[in-house]
């Protein structure tokens, strides 16, 4: 570690990042199951295909993401640019969690 890098400091970026990543992962598995019992009147065969392949890819860069962090000697930060999309995501599982329920009333 640098001499000039604050270990209490680094510490607290470790578990702010760890428990986002944590958050993105439990979204998009959440919306893998919704999409297993989202009924055609929500969303049509096509658009559950595009959602599961986003939700996938998004998946694959969180694990992508803790590759990184883990073989980085040093705490290290995601930017808000490359985590934007991840958010997006995560809004529409809600907005879908939503209509599902809605559906199933």
């Amino acid at each position: 570690m640098k001499p000039d890098r604050d270990p209490e400091a680094d510490a607290l970026l470790e578990t702010l990042l760890d428990s986002l990543l944590k958050d993105f992962n439990h979204w998009f598995r959440r919306g893998e199951e919704l999409l297993e019992v989202c009924p055609d009147v929500v969303m049509d065969g096509a658009a559950r295909e595009a959602m599961a392949a986003r939700l996938t890819e998004g998946l694959r860069a969180i694990e992508a993401t803790r590759a990184l962090v883990n073989a980085s000697p040093e705490a290290m930060a995601v930017s808000m640019e490359a985590m934007a999309p991840w958010h997006q995501l995560v809004m529409e599982v809600w907005a879908l969690a939503a209509q599902v329920s809605r559906a199933s009333r």
